[in-house]
């Protein structure tokens, strides 16, 4: 499992991601779209441990 963190705090789960040339679309586990995020509003997308923690 991966999470964005968009710039105005907001937090995205995802399980899947792919990263274009002007942000990255973020998929649920049916490989289902969820969101697009620019680049201008993205921190930082990383991946999860099942307690919840981000692995930078």
């Amino acid at each position: 499992m991966f999470k964005a963190q968009i710039s105005d705090g907001e937090q995205i789960e995802c399980d899947s991601y792919e990263v274009g040339e002007r942000g990255v679309e973020l998929y649920d586990g049916d490989d289902e779209f969820i969101a697009f995020v620019p680049f201008a509003h993205l921190l930082y997308v990383g991946s999860v441990t099942k307690d919840g923690q981000m692995v930078w």
